[in-house]
Formats: C-alpha cells, structure tokens, sequence
C-alpha cells in the first residue's frame, strides 16, 4: 500500500465513524513523507489533527487506531500526531500553541503538505516576521535544555533542531534533508556536521550528557548574537 492507499483507507475509515467525523475539522499529513525525504526508521510519519472544540477526548484515540492500522505497512517508525483546535490557529504562537511547523518551519508546512481528511487550513495561519521568530526559537530550546538535560533522547532531539535553526541561517533554502546538510558542510562547525550525519545514517552517537548541553547551549548563544 502506497501513499495515497493509506490516504484513501484514513480517509474512508474517518468517514464510517461517526464520532471522529463530526469532531475532525481536517486530518493533514506534511514533513518528509509529503516532501520526498523520510528515512526509514528514523524519520517520524507525521499528521495533524484539527479539531473542533472539547472533541479530543473522544475523536484523539480512535484516530490515532485509524493511523495506525492504515499505515502498519508503509512504514516502520512512529507516527506523531499533534493536535489542536481549529479556533486556535489563527494565531498560534500568541495564543500559547506554537507548534514549529506552523510557526518557525511554516513554509515548509505550506509547501509540503496533504490534506488527508477535512479542509486546508492556509488561509487561517498567519505570517509571522522571521527575526522574531528565531530569536523565539532560540529561546524555547534554551528552556527546553533545562527541563531534558536529564533525558538522552530529547537532548539528541534539541541538538537536532538547534543544527537545522543553523542551517536556516546560513544559507539552507528549506528544511529538507539535502538542504540542511549542504549547509552544514560549508559552515565551519564539525561537530554539528558529525550529529547530522549521524542522524541521516540512524546511528546514535554515544556521547554523554555534557557534550549535548553545551553543544546546544554554545550554538545557540551564537544564533542569539546573531539576530
């Protein structure tokens, strides 16, 4: 089963429950599956759910079974599923729900996406000044350093958006893959560019807790300094 196989068995399966169907807004797929560069076992197959108001409960679990049994054989990594309610989009970031694809890496978002189920939701999502939001960014990682400096996994996670936040400062034309890496083997940082390499071969580099945090911490002093 192909992409648009498993499109058309959510798509279906969303329209003969009646539950998920009255409290779905839309159902839209976007990341590396949409632009061309997911990578087997490493990259997440990711989707996100609009939903109308005080349906998450209900609408959340039995969608995620419905993803989950119409992509068991296309894929052979976690789905992620964010969610939020449609009356929150128009401003994301401001109203305290800033997901990075609809904020810091919305073109992309708007350029590789696929509306699985429902309506897009372009016409909703507001623009926001690109200084503004890295100086945001760099301050979310920041805070995040503190609260997984614990936690191995989300360390190599923030170590990861803290290269592709570099890459986009120096000359990455978008977030693919390809792009990101161009950019990090002109920039003058081994480090970075031996993670990344890392990330893109789905091996996981065995280094300790102080080397990620003052890897994080080090570059985005940088891209504060930088702003």
């Amino acid at each position: 089963m192909g992409q648009l196989g498993f499109i058309i068995c959510i798509r279906e399966r969303i329209e003969r429950d009646d539950v998920t169907r009255e409290g779905l807004h839309s159902l839209i797929l976007f990341g590396s599956w949409v632009r061309g560069d997911f990578v087997d076992r490493v990259s997440d197959l990711d989707l996100f759910a609009v939903l109308m108001r005080d349906s998450h409960e209900a609408v959340i679990p039995r969608l995620k079974t419905i993803i989950e049994e119409c992509t068991e054989h296309v894929r052979r990594t976690e789905v992620d599923l964010p969610w939020e309610y449609l009356e929150n989009l128009d401003d994301p970031l401001n109203k305290g729900y800033p997901f990075n694809f609809l904020t810091f890496y919305q073109d992309d978002f708007l350029e590789n996406h696929v509306v699985v189920y429902g309506e897009g939701i372009e016409h909703i999502l507001p623009r926001y000044d690109w200084r503004t939001l890295i100086a945001w960014r760099a301050d979310r990682l920041l805070k995040n350093l503190e609260r997984d400096r614990r936690n191995p996994k989300m360390l190599r996670i923030g170590a990861g958006q803290v290269i592709r936040l570099l890459a986009l400062m120096n000359g990455a034309r978008s977030i693919r893959k390809e792009d990101v890496l161009k950019a990090m083997e002109a920039l003058t940082d081994p480090e970075a560019l031996e993670i990344f390499r890392a990330y893109l071969g789905g091996r996981e580099l065995d280094r300790g807790e102080d080397f990620w945090v003052d890897f994080i911490r080090s570059r985005l002093e940088k891209i504060k300094n930088g702003v």
